[in-house]
């Protein structure tokens, strides 16, 4: 279970973050997703069925940040909750990669301790939004144009279009 990272940020004014981890598992890929703008942002895990497979893809995603609470199908899109389509097993790997993926990637406006990454924010007059990717890592980010993104080798782009076409945002988190 090797995952991989995409994770796309745009500084502007109204900042955003696109970051995903995921990983494959026979014909299925399970992973986690967050997508901050300065007004929300919105984190789920998600299982996609069947894709890599000749079968239509089922994008399941958690109705929260909660890998065992309810899910839900967004393509084909139903409104129905489900239960955790993830095995245990899995569910337990999601968590740890996610716990890590943040540590290293990410800080939050609300977090303790980020007096320095306020600093380094202010230093490059850069806005601070509800979602942030850490100061030291933004150097590992490949400024296209006014995106910026991360892309190591191995990443399946069509995980990352899949989930910008049919994600529909889970519970938003107003900004402060």
């Amino acid at each position: 279970m090797q995952p991989k990272f995409y994770i796309s940020y745009s500084p502007g004014k109204l900042g955003s973050v696109f970051a995903l981890f995921y990983f494959e598992s026979g014909a299925d890929i399970y992973g986690w997703h967050i997508e901050a703008r300065s007004l929300y942002f919105s984190a789920a895990f998600f299982m996609v069925e069947n894709f890599y497979d000749n079968r239509t893809p089922r994008l399941y995603r958690s109705v929260q940040d909660d890998v065992y609470g309810p899910w839900t199908i967004d393509y084909p899109p139903t409104r129905d909750e489900i239960r955790c389509p993830v095995p245990e097993s899995v569910g337990h790997e999601l968590e740890r990669i996610q716990s890590r993926f943040v540590e290293e990637w990410l800080f939050f406006k609300s977090d303790l301790h980020i007096e320095a990454e306020l600093a380094a924010y202010a230093a490059h007059d850069m806005p601070v939004q509800e979602v942030n990717i850490k100061s030291k890592r933004l150097a590992r980010l490949q400024k296209t144009g006014n995106t910026w993104i991360y892309t190591p080798p191995g990443i399946d782009f069509n995980v990352v279009q899949l989930l910008r076409k049919y994600w529909r945002l889970s519970e938003k988190v107003p900004a402060r």
